[in-house]
């Protein structure tokens, strides 16, 4: 058993990128459009162009622009490197460890591989094309305004059923495929209220093509509607609210040609709903809907619990703009 760990460590601690193909410290190319131009890096002075080694560090890299004529200060943001940010996540079910690793020391940090001094620019702080990209990605918010109204179309792509068909008992499924559209209306910048008409199925095959069906197989799917609340934070969209729901169930026994064979289940119920999405774009989102139930109204009145999760692709469409366009 001790070898074992041994090995397990051993792996874990070979693999983790940013510990391995990196070093300590690394060469930045530093350029200017001042002519004969010098640099100040950690105390020492450099002739620009130069290749200047630097160290990695979660702290920024302070560097003073020299010549006759002036004398500036520049601060070039500390950023994650590629290596630690994407070469980590191909080890996918160990990337955690990997990155728990990496966190450990400094060579998950860069400065990027080219810093340009430009006199003529505003600002005095530079950020590396991976903090860049990650600052401008994430700041960007797509604000709303009140009044605001969007159309709402999305595929649940993949659903997760429970649930328990009148005198069948439980039935548990995951397959694929559904249909949603809705209307969002923003009565606050940050908040809004959603009504959606959705139907989802636990079809097996997640491509659209042709597919031979089983002689007998038992299919899940569902129609319902949901009134949610809805806050908007930043790229990040929750909500909450209310359901009602028709779950289906259906039993298809075509063993004999000449005799089919189709028992069908079916029950209204109530429940909640809970949302969580990530916008990729200005109409782009993905996320991921909870929708339980509790109370039974058809064919009996009774609590009992069923729920569908769904894997949820929407694309929304502006029908009042704001003033953001």
């Amino acid at each position: 058993m001790k070898n074992i760990w041994l090995i397990i460590s051993a792996c874990l601690f070979l693999t983790s990128c940013a510990t391995i193909l990196k070093k300590e410290d690394y060469d930045l190319r530093v350029t200017s459009n001042v002519r004969n131009a010098k640099v100040k890096v950690y105390d020492s002075l450099y002739d620009l162009p130069n290749n200047i080694k630097v160290v990695r560090s979660k702290k920024d890299l302070k560097l003073t622009l020299i010549s006759d004529t002036l004398n500036l200060d520049y601060i070039v943001k500390s950023s994650p490197n590629p290596t630690f940010l994407y070469l980590n996540s191909l080890g996918m079910q160990l990337s955690p460890a990997y990155y728990a690793i990496d966190l450990t020391n400094q060579k998950r940090f860069y400065y990027g591989d080219n810093v340009y001094l430009n006199t003529n620019d505003t600002t005095r702080i530079i950020h590396p094309p991976v903090r860049k990209f990650w600052n401008e990605y994430f700041g960007k918010k797509y604000p709303k305004n009140k009044e605001h109204i969007n159309l709402s179309l999305s595929i649940p792509y993949i659903n997760g059923f429970n649930f328990e068909p009148n005198e069948i008992g439980t039935k548990v499924n995951t397959g694929f495929w559904g249909i949603s559209a809705g209307l969002e209306y923003f009565y606050r910048d940050d908040k809004y209220v959603a009504l959606k008409f959705v139907a989802a199925t636990d079809f097996f095959v997640p491509i659209p093509a042709a597919a031979t069906l089983d002689d007998v197989r038992e299919d899940l799917s569902t129609t319902y509607i949901d009134l949610t609340d809805n806050y908007k934070l930043g790229r990040l969209n929750f909500g909450y609210g209310i359901n009602y729901s028709v779950n289906n169930y259906r039993l298809i026994d075509q063993t004999y040609p000449d005799e089919n064979i189709e028992f069908r289940r079916k029950n209204q119920s109530f429940g909640l709903t809970a949302n969580t999405y990530f916008q990729f774009g200005k109409s782009l989102f993905a996320g991921v809907v909870y929708r339980p139930t509790f109370i039974r109204i058809n064919p009996t009145i009774d609590f009992k619990y069923e729920h569908l999760i769904s894997v949820d692709f929407a694309f929304k469409i502006p029908m009042r703009k704001n003033n953001y366009g």
